[in-house]
């Protein structure tokens, strides 16, 4: 990959597919049909591709636990790695895993550590068969494709992987992520090659492909369906030719991609194109943006000389404050989030989590904060704990690239974080101290961290993914330790050529107007190479002193950002960082489904009834408004998927309270809704999701499951007297079900509406099989079905 452009293989179920029976695993026909499986390899590599995929996209135990197969894993990925192997003759063999179609917690059910055993034993066939690398393709879920990272690493620590997230409109992920956020969390784990693949055409990947370039030194990679779907005289076509996708490919690779192949409606055709174009080109050099990196699910944040300074707020931390702590004691969030939420809103841009309540377990405690904290804010998170153990629940648990806070000099620090941070794609703040104690001269402090970096070095961590911390020594009793602060400072900067952090409000310890010693100690160490400070955004004395030390030291480009700050005056915030405003039972429940948070519902509903509130007038004035919120805000991209499912989930746990106080028994319904995914689809993330949001905006929602068909969902409108019929298809092969079913339910007599969704499926496809409507989520199949009924 450093040396030349390798073309990768195209679609193996486009070719496959027309030799299966409707419905069938493609992944068993590596035991069954292995001589089509090998005809389909022998024509790519004929083409001229450089590395043969693998027929093993959907060959996880989870995901052939569908078909009944999931004793049959190892199996069909061992055969499928030697049936390539068999016809690579010289090329390489990508071991191929795919998603499992499940949703990893919180999202979820499925947890990482299932996820991760599924892909484990997934990718130890894959080698087992004879794979040289690893080939992770469209996944859309950073917590998933991070379990399988992980799982492939660890299967065979010797063979490469290139690793790919899919995109959709927006250039997005479904979950949420952008392709610096993707970039980012797949560099800091190792991935040797970074990816796109799958859900769009061509064209849209040229802007994911330049967004990963500057975002990664990793080599990248692409594969592109061959356009968008459309039928044609009930066949399912693609409207990009082999010719078009050949020329995009040597768009791609000046972009910088160093290996090109195809993805959905691709044959040996475009293969054979793509080869003639591209194979004897070079890939071309790239100045991605240095230094260090951390993200959320949503939201990257870079660190270092010319980005914006980074404020990590500190006030998710219980000591010396006893509400907090009691909180946290009793496993309740509320609290949590709302200082979340308020410390961003006052301009930090990661959040420093620390749970250290004496008596505590925080492992578990870091368990459920982690999830809490990120349903709430955008924001990446510090994970702050002396025990290793909370660091790696904490990882398990948090979504995208956090920084660990702390490492430090001493060999038992260095053993237990180091590898962690290696591991799960963490960065680490390296603590200028040791099992000697804090050392009282710069050049100490810098030896200590010399050390750090050198392990950090062996274990193969970026350092990049590293920020030191010189430490911030109070000095009322000593003046003398802020000037050996910033002169170790000024070496990490110069002579370490990394990124520096202090706790900035250790200095004023002791002393009167402690917010004027900090807001003075942070404005001499911006000077001095400070890149991010631990503090408290609340304080506007040190805000102000951050806009107005940007504008000096060259971060804030022009001053656009202090002329911003100041030009609509507001009040201060106070210079403990407030509290956010009072709220009345029904405003807490309100907040409580906005927010997601479904540890504290259940409570805070029951103290509303109460205090006498009516059942129904909860349900009607609160919760159903509340979720419509969630869905304004998920069409206007304020929050994404993750946090409309956790919202919608928050939703349900209230209405199961207050489900059995209704007075009549029931509840008014706006309609019956049939829901299934189609005859031969056994993918139902989506239909799944909206269902829930369908019963949370009050409808009676019968949901047949998956691969169900066409008579069986026209029965099953005509049995519930059903308003609505929802359909939904993921696959090319299967979308053609739908026009089926809609002649199925006219056979039937049913009156029903038909609405229609999935991932492969249009509006204009929904108009051409006479579809009454089309929605893409969740929150537009509400939206349909309440215009449908006239609601």
């Amino acid at each position: 990959m450093q040396n030349e452009v390798i073309v990768l293989d195209g679609a193996m179920g486009t070719m496959l597919q027309p030799h299966l029976e409707k419905g069938a695993c493609m992944d068993m026909a590596n035991i069954i049909q292995p001589g089509i499986v090998s005809k389909v390899h022998r024509a790519y590599r004929q083409a001229g591709a450089g590395i043969i995929s693998t027929n093993t996209f959907g060959a996880s135990s989870i995901k052939l636990k569908a078909a009944g197969l999931a004793d049959s894993a190892a199996e069909i990925n061992i055969k499928g790695a030697e049936l390539a192997k068999k016809e690579a003759a010289g090329a390489f063999v990508a071991g191929v895993i795919g998603p499992t179609g499940k949703l990893v917690e919180p999202l979820g059910e499925l947890t990482f550590s299932h996820a991760y055993d599924a892909f484990l034993e997934q990718a130890k066939a894959l080698a087992q068969g004879g794979a040289d690398l690893f080939l992770l393709e469209t996944f859309a879920d950073l917590k998933e494709i991070r379990a399988a990272v992980i799982a492939a690493r660890d299967a065979a620590p010797g063979l490469p992987i290139l690793a790919s997230m899919t995109f959709e409109e927006g250039f997005t992920t479904f979950t949420g992520t952008d392709p610096e956020t993707a970039a980012t969390m797949l560099s800091s784990l190792g991935v040797d090659c970074v990816g796109v693949n799958c859900s769009t055409g061509p064209e849209p990947m040229l802007e994911v492909l330049g967004r990963y370039a500057v975002s990664t030194d990793k080599p990248l990679f692409v594969e592109a369906n061959a356009g968008i779907p459309v039928l044609q005289n009930g066949k399912t076509t693609y409207s990009i030719s082999a010719e078009q996708m050949a020329g995009f490919a040597e768009r791609f690779v000046e972009i910088g991609a160093c290996v090109i192949g195809s993805c959905c409606g691709s044959t040996p055709e475009y293969t054979k194109e793509i080869s003639e174009r591209v194979s004897d080109k070079k890939p071309v050099p790239r100045q991605p943006v240095r230094g260090m990196a951390l993200c959320s699910r949503t939201r990257t944040v870079r660190i270092g000389p010319g980005q914006e300074f980074a404020v990590v707020g500190e006030r998710l931390n219980p000591t010396n404050r006893d509400e907090l702590a009691e909180s946290l004691r009793q496993g309740a969030s509320g609290i949590v989030q709302q200082e979340a939420k308020l410390q961003v809103k006052q301009g930090a841009l990661l959040l420093d989590v620390n749970v250290g309540v004496p008596g505590i377990d925080e492992a578990k405690t870091m368990s459920y904060v982690i999830p809490a904290v990120e349903n709430v804010v955008p924001v990446p998170l510090v994970i702050d704990t002396s025990s290793p153990a909370a660091v790696e629940a904490a990882l398990l648990k948090v979504t995208g690239k956090p920084l660990i806070n702390s490492v430090n000099g001493s060999e038992e620090s260095l053993n237990a974080v180091l590898p962690l941070a290696k591991r799960y794609g963490a960065g680490v703040l390296c603590l200028a101290v040791d099992e000697k104690g804090i050392p009282k001269t710069a050049e100490a402090r810098i030896t200590i961290l010399k050390r750090i970096i050198a392990r950090a070095d062996e274990l193969g961590i970026s350092r990049n993914d590293l920020i030191c911390d010189c430490l911030t020594l109070t000095v009322s009793a000593q003046q003398k330790r802020a000037e050996q602060t910033m002169k170790a400072m000024l070496r990490v900067r110069d002579e370490l050529g990394l990124t520096n952090i202090l706790g900035v409000s250790n200095i004023s310890f002791g002393l009167p107007q402690r917010s004027l010693i900090n807001a003075t100690f942070l404005a001499m160490t911006m000077a001095y190479g400070l890149d991010a400070a631990i503090m408290n955004p609340g304080d506007s004395r040190m805000m102000d002193t951050l806009r107005a030390a940007s504008v000096l030291t060259v971060r804030d480009r022009n001053s656009k950002a202090f002329i911003a700050g100041f030009k609509k005056k507001k009040k201060p915030a106070t210079k403990t960082g407030g509290s956010a405003p009072q709220q009345t039972g029904f405003s807490r429940v309100f907040q409580a489904v906005v927010d997601g948070n479904r540890d504290d519902i259940a409570g805070l509903v029951e103290e509303l009834l109460n205090t006498g509130a009516d059942p129904l007038e909860v349900n009607n004035q609160v919760l159903i408004p509340a979720i419509k919120e969630v869905g304004d805000k998920y069409d206007s991209k304020e929050i994404y998927l993750p946090q409309m499912i956790l919202s919608a989930e928050t939703m349900q746990r209230a209405f199961s309270v207050l489900e059995p106080r209704f007075h009549s028994g029931k509840t008014e319904t706006k309609g019956t809704v049939v829901l299934s995914t189609v005859a031969g689809d056994v993918h139902d993330i989506g239909k799944n999701i909206v269902a829930l949001f369908l019963k949370n905006n009050g409808f009676t929602v019968v949901d047949l499951g998956k691969n169900i068909q066409a008579g069986d969902i026209a029965e099953a409108a005509r049995a519930h007297n059903a308003d609505i019929v929802g359909l939904s298809a993921l696959m090319t092969t299967t979308m053609t079900e739908m026009p089926r079913v809609i002649d199925a339910l006219k056979k039937a007599g049913s009156a029903a509406k038909v609405v229609v969704g999935g991932a492969v499926v249009t509006k204009r496809y929904a108009r051409e099989i006479g579809a009454h409507g089309y929605a893409k989520d969740g929150v537009q199949a509400v939206k349909e079905m309440e215009k449908l009924l006239n609601l």
